[in-house]
């Protein structure tokens, strides 16, 4: 028989509700029937008896998920403000990781060290946009959003990546915009992006 908490659990998921919270929550019901179904079995209930009843008296899963999804601001941020969430953030990110090798690559400049600085912060660039991407996919599969504004935050955050440059001169560092690199990108995409699409299918299917 499923378990009708597990089911709960991702009905609260896919309307909102975060991780967190969905845990919290299912702990309490787990916590609340074995204790329901513990009173039934020490009355004289066969052990499957006393599930069964346990589960009856502890309601319907989807009145008690339906009372949860009612409450607006019980819904987490993703799903409040999901261009915020989703696609402003990680280009923020983005641009602060940027910002910060900047600074990074002047702190240095000034005590002579350019050629290791710029061999350090390459890597940083290219990896980056990748940890910013996969932290965007994992976080929505955890929530089981909706593939669209992860998809989006994903795109724009790998395209922001590809197209900014940090220049490393000998007293100098700019921070220019080019023409996004084709094969860097489908690099990205495919590290990031057909995963989380794949898994994320996955998750749909179950």
């Amino acid at each position: 028989m499923r378990d009708p908490i597990a089911g709960l659990s991702e009905r609260l998921l896919r309307g909102g509700i975060s991780p967190a919270r969905v845990a919290r929550y299912a702990a309490e019901l787990d916590e609340h029937l074995e204790d329901l179904t513990a009173e039934l079995a020490a009355a004289g209930l066969p052990l499957d008896q006393a599930r069964a009843a346990a589960r009856q008296r502890l309601g319907d899963p989807d009145l008690l998920a339906a009372s949860m999804l009612a409450q607006p601001g019980l819904r987490s941020l993703p799903s409040r403000l999901p261009a915020f969430a989703w696609l402003a953030l990680p280009l923020v990110a983005e641009l602060a990781v940027v910002a910060g090798l900047a600074a990074l690559v002047v702190a240095a400049a000034r005590h002579g060290f350019v050629p290791p600085a710029a061999a350090i912060v390459d890597p940083l660039l290219l990896v980056a946009p990748l940890g910013i991407a996969w932290s965007i996919g994992r976080s929505a599969l955890r929530r089981r959003a909706g593939a669209g504004w992860p998809l989006a935050g994903m795109l724009a955050t790998l395209i922001a990546a590809a197209a900014l440059e940090l220049s490393i001169g000998a007293d100098a560092v700019a921070v220019s915009l080019r023409s996004p690199t084709p094969d860097i990108l489908a690099v990205y995409a495919l590290l990031t992006i057909a995963p989380f699409l794949l898994l994320h299918r996955h998750l749909r299917a179950h």
